[in-house]
């Protein structure tokens, strides 16, 4: 708000400045136009009482055609200058005034005169006209040209006065201008330097924050990844206490039903029992393999991927295509299983929300990292802040092994997942 205040008060000053300068260059321009006109007048007066003198000359001594040309220049001469008149500019003072009406009655009597020369007769021009030139239009002519002198002068030093008032104006309002700029730099290296320091304090603050915030997100994704961690291992104890321990006795189980001599009416029973164990064998077994498949710790990440694609297929109406490029040999045990669960649960999304009649699950190694794509022809949706678990999920395992996650999809175009891994951990700092 202070910095508009400065720059709305400099404009409306620099701008009423400007101002002043165009009222001082628009009145320094019409005084000099009058000035310029006057001055004409005066010139152009002179003239006419020059030409008229020597047309009264040449009318007193010539004779014959000649005479009667200069008579009748002489009298268009003094046609044209008797309607004319020399005004006096508003901006001169009473007693210039004076001189210039002075001047005007002169000029007026001078025309006066010699339009009487024209009234002569001839032998009035011959012995009147020498004596009457010399002796009384002459000085009136001297005394015009004398008198339109000191007038001249006069404008032209009431004309250095007015540049050096006008100069002197212009000067005082340059220096003024100087002050308010100087000033409304000071100011604004003021305002500046308040500005740095509050942003400065602002920027010191915000580090606080963000080194808070990075430390809790530290803690957060330490938090996660132990989790996950932790969850693989009960997943892995699990898996083969069902498979090793309960599967093995449920195994015995089946081994000594079957090995039970009965009757006839006891076999239908010992056959249920039989049946029952087998179903519970079989369900064992693929809880074990549900919570982590013994095959992507002993044969690797390819198979138990291709494996997870047939039960996928074989379960549930998606047909599932499973293809990989390179040999992905010597993962570690978190890159396998970051891969696995990511098509594990992209498979279960779309089973569950996408209605496609098929996905297709691509892997490809390359000398840095490792890239995995799943792609269906499902309904879509609009990815967002607000998506499920899974896709979170899905993310932070990636994310945590220094790898990106991005998901594209639209409503009616299905939905593509891709995950890229790099093949040496990246450590945060």
């Amino acid at each position: 708000m202070v910095a508009l205040a400065q720059v709305i008060l400099l404009g409306s000053t620099l701008g009423s400045l400007v101002l002043k300068l165009r009222d001082i260059q628009a009145n320094l321009v019409r005084l000099g136009n009058e000035e310029q006109r006057f001055l004409n007048q005066l010139n152009d007066a002179e003239s006419d009482l020059y030409k008229t003198s020597i047309l009264l000359r040449d009318n007193i001594i010539l004779d014959g055609l000649e005479q009667e040309r200069a008579r009748n220049e002489l009298k268009v001469l003094l046609d044209r200058t008797s309607v004319q008149s020399l005004e006096s500019p508003a901006w001169l003072s009473p007693d210039e005034r004076r001189q210039v009406e002075t001047v005007e009655s002169t000029r007026r009597e001078y025309l006066s005169r010699a339009q009487t020369v024209l009234a002569w007769k001839e032998k009035d021009r011959r012995n009147l006209g020498p004596l009457f030139l010399s002796h009384q239009l002459a000085p009136m002519r001297e005394q015009f040209a004398t008198t339109a002198r000191d007038i001249v002068d006069l404008v032209r030093s009431l004309r250095h006065s007015r540049n050096q008032a006008m100069a002197d104006s212009v000067e005082g309002i340059q220096i003024l201008m100087i002050r308010i700029l100087v000033g409304s730099v000071l100011l604004g290296l003021l305002l500046a330097s308040v500005a740095v320091w509050r942003f400065r304090a602002y920027e010191r603050e915000r580090d606080v924050h963000i080194e808070q915030l990075t430390k809790a997100e530290g803690g957060l994704r330490n938090l996660s990844q132990r989790l996950l961690e932790s969850q693989e291992h009960e997943r892995k104890r699990l898996s083969r206490e069902l498979h090793d321990e309960v599967g093995q006795l449920l195994t015995a189980l089946r081994v000594q039903v079957g090995q039970i001599e009965s009757s006839a009416e006891s076999r239908k029973h010992v056959e249920l029992a039989a049946e029952l164990a087998d179903r519970s064998l079989r369900s064992v077994r693929e809880m074990a393999r549900g919570l982590r498949p013994s095959m992507l710790d002993d044969l690797g990440l390819v198979p138990a991927v291709k494996w997870l694609g047939r039960d996928v297929s074989k379960n549930t109406d998606l047909d599932v295509e499973v293809e990989a490029e390179g040999e992905f040999l010597d993962l570690d045990e978190s890159r396998r299983t970051c891969i696995y669960r990511v098509v594990q649960e992209a498979l279960t999304n779309c089973v569950k929300h996408a209605r496609s009649p098929s996905a297709r699950v691509l892997l490809h190694e390359s000398p840095h990292e490792l890239v995995l794509t799943v792609q269906d022809k499902g309904v879509g949706f609009k990815p967002g802040p607000s998506r499920g678990v899974g896709l979170l999920g899905m993310r932070e395992r990636v994310e945590e092994l220094g790898g990106e996650f991005a998901v594209v999809s639209s409503p009616g175009v299905g939905t593509l997942i891709r995950a890229n891994l790099p093949k040496a951990r990246i450590e945060k700092a």
